[in-house]
């Protein structure tokens, strides 16, 4: 009992000194609220709890006064895109010629795109504008361009471009010995220089595509001049591009054996039109796709050239990435070299393998259903398009009989056998087709499914995979396949010269069947000469008739292009209509990674 007396006491006792402790305080100053300074002996003045309560109170003030200043702030300013950051790219293969003269793989015109610029340029709508000419002119008979120039260009070396840069990359692609893939369309061009700054091409006969050869990369004349054109090839430009594009090449890293392991690009702050956000731009070379994702799963790189659809599932949990599917005017098929497989000569034969494959399972099972089927080298939309031709039934039943027809017989193993021997001594032998195509997965998984259906009508198929960097000098180049799985990109202008004329049926034309038909020609000289579209479309309709009865090639499908990209890279347009792959990077001065926020307008 006393204890409790003695703590009754001490608590009414405490109670009194603190009445009196407030009763000070409020005699040392008028105001009943207290200043800043005073707020500090709140925690001696108040009771526990009545302190938590007021320290939580003006928590709550403040964080109140923050949200509305926060909100008041945003807004009067919006967020925009500001300079800085570096975007890292993985790209599949290795580059060889950074040069508009020789660029044909995809990583090589990837590169070339950036450093270099023509006289027009495609927007992402595929539309043409100007790029190194300011304006141009065609003159009624359509056999005259002239071209106005900029005048504020300068080369990365801060050299001013000028018309003589245009006069000396033009004849350099029409003189024999530097061997350029571009020469069959120059060839019959006058160019002429009428000042600094304006330049005329001058044809022998109209030529309907020729705006489209105006985006043709422009060298500078006084880097190149010193080099002979049958040495271009080994030129340390074509490793160490030189140009007047957005992007100004800085280095490159090597791997012990020799291959380059990457390209690293800045901004070019002396750009002629809108100069990039970002700073820094850095290619990664890889072998293969599933290394190229594996090195963005790992944050190696901020995005993948190309995401093929049997890879794609391994990136869809990430929340991270964002993903774009761009039109590109691309088909895939297979090409068939008869001068390498002499079976192949038989159209019954061609015919037979194109009726037992199944497209749509290809489309399905390879490509994710992000595909179309075709008919023919030209694709919907484009000018000629053949819409009375249809694609190839699936038909295995067809196929056999054609090949009986062409005197195959079957074994009693179910495969079709030569019913008479080649020569004296030499057992009947097997019907047999080798299938080349790159090591890519879209192509594995095509190609797999082809030697499945082929198989299933009785003709043995071996499947030869070729790595996406070799697939140019080993395959293309040297035609060195029997039949040629591949992807072929028709370009924004329907002229189907170079991949059908007969002329074009060694590197480095572009006739990968080796297909020669002297109607089928003419009608494609023709097609090139005609400006009337009605005419033009003509000539093109009836050429895919030719190439659906003859079949030098198995038209397959007309694929999207899907590009997967980390969420912090901003300003890509979705759905854009590209030419080739590189010109994803058409708009590469609006991405950005970096953001600031400004007074609204």
């Amino acid at each position: 009992m006393p204890r409790m007396l003695s703590i009754f006491s001490w608590k009414r006792k405490n109670s009194r000194h603190a009445l009196l402790d407030r009763r000070l305080v409020g005699s040392l100053s008028d105001r009943k609220v207290p200043n800043l300074r005073q707020l500090k002996y709140l925690g001696r003045v108040l009771p526990l709890g009545e302190y938590r309560f007021v320290k939580v109170l003006f928590i709550i003030i403040a964080i109140n006064i923050l949200f509305l200043g926060w909100r008041f702030y945003a807004g009067i300013t919006e967020q925009i895109p500001t300079t800085g950051g570096t975007y890292a790219e993985a790209l599949v293969g290795e580059p060889q010629y950074i040069n508009p003269l020789y660029a044909q793989s995809d990583v090589d015109r990837d590169l070339t795109r950036l450093v270099y610029s023509g006289l027009l340029r495609y927007t992402t709508e595929r539309k043409l504008i100007g790029d190194l000419a300011e304006s141009y002119k065609v003159s009624k008979d359509g056999k005259t361009y002239r071209f106005k120039l900029r005048k504020n260009v300068v080369w990365h070396d801060r050299v001013p471009f000028t018309a003589d840069d245009v006069l000396f990359t033009i004849r350099l692609i029409q003189d024999e010995k530097s061997h350029s893939p571009l020469r069959v369309s120059f060839k019959d061009v006058r160019v002429e220089k009428k000042n600094d700054y304006e330049i005329a091409f001058v044809l022998s006969r109209p030529f309907a595509p020729f705006l489209d050869l105006a985006t043709t990369g422009i060298l500078p004349h006084h880097i190149w001049s010193s080099v002979q054109p049958e040495n271009l090839f080994a030129a340390s430009p074509n490793l160490r591009p030189l140009g007047t594009g957005e992007w100004q090449f800085q280095s490159f890293k090597k791997e012990s054996d020799g291959s380059i392991r990457s390209y690293t690009f800045i901004r070019n702050e002396r750009y002629f039109a809108r100069i990039p956000y970002l700073d820094k731009l850095i290619l990664k070379f890889y072998p293969d796709s599933d290394t190229a994702i594996q090195a963005l799963k790992n944050r190696h790189v901020d995005g993948v050239s190309f995401l093929p659809r049997a890879l794609r599932d391994r990136l869809t949990k990430d929340k991270d990435l964002a993903y774009y599917s761009f039109n590109l005017p691309q088909y895939t098929a297979i090409f068939f070299n008869s001068n390498a497989k002499k079976d192949l000569e038989s159209k019954a034969v061609r015919q037979a393998l194109a009726y037992a494959i199944d497209t749509n399972e290809i489309i399905q099972k390879a490509i994710a259903g992000e595909a179309v089927p075709i008919a023919g080298p030209l694709l919907p939309g484009f000018l000629g398009y053949h819409d009375g031709i249809t694609p190839y039934a699936h038909d295995p039943e067809k196929s056999k009989r054609l090949l009986e027809t062409a005197g195959w017989k079957k074994d009693e193993l179910g495969f079709f056998m030569s019913e008479r021997k080649e020569a004296k001594n030499e057992e009947k032998r097997r019907l047999e087709v080798k299938l080349t195509t790159v090591q890519r997965p879209e192509h594995v998984a095509t190609a797999e499914l082809i030697k499945k259906d082929w198989e299933a009508i009785g003709v043995t198929t071996q499947v030869e995979f070729v790595e996406p960097s070799l697939i140019k000098t080993e395959v293309i180049d040297t035609r060195q396949y029997e039949a040629f799985l591949y992807g072929a990109i028709i370009g924004s202008d329907p002229d189907l010269y170079p991949f059908w004329h007969s002329s074009q049926a060694s590197s480095p034309g572009l006739n990968l069947s080796g297909f020669s038909n002297a109607e089928a020609d003419r009608l494609l000289e023709d097609a090139r000469h005609i400006t009337d579209e009605k005419e033009r479309s003509a000539r093109y309709r009836k050429f895919q008739e030719i190439v659906r009865s003859e079949t030098p090639a198995i038209f397959l499908y007309s694929p999207a292009y899907n590009y997967v990209v980390a969420r912090q890279i901003q300003g890509i347009r979705d759905g854009k209509q590209l030419i080739y792959p590189a010109d994803r990077f058409s708009d590469l001065s609006d991405w950005y990674r970096n953001t600031k926020r400004k007074i609204r307008n």
